[in-house]
């Protein structure tokens, strides 16, 4: 019996730019007859929250990601160009796409302690 592949992304932030590749590279790994994880953490915990996927933001590099407003104007340039470019879902459809496709989240232990959350208000099955 061929042993099963596993894949295991970190998402550290919860930023389009760690979000998405982690989210789409379990999917597809998951598809691809891989056993597929995504573990998160620090700031990345924040996605697995209820109601955290429509909190994430896009920040664009150099000064303009500092300017109040813009992060969330790219945010959604960012999300819009992804679907209509890639066939990319938003964040939170995409979240529930990989725990249907079987992709697993795990929360990270210390994280959960230092922020004080509860294990009923992630999305973790």
């Amino acid at each position: 019996m061929e042993k099963r592949k596993k894949v295991l992304l970190i998402c550290p932030d919860n930023t389009l730019n760690t979000v998405y590749p982690a989210l789409i590279l379990s999917l597809q790994a998951a598809r691809a007859v891989a056993e597929s994880m995504v573990f998160f953490t620090f700031e990345g915990i924040k996605v697995i929250l209820k109601g955290g996927a429509k909190k994430i933001k896009y920040y664009p590099k150099g000064f303009l990601g500092s300017i109040p407003g813009i992060p969330t104007l790219f945010t959604k340039l960012m999300i819009k160009m992804a679907e209509k470019r890639a066939g990319v879902s938003q964040p939170e459809d995409l979240l529930e796409i990989c725990q249907l496709e079987g992709v697993k989240f795990y929360a990270c232990l210390m994280t959960v302690q230092m922020m004080k959350l509860k294990k009923k208000f992630l999305l973790m099955k």
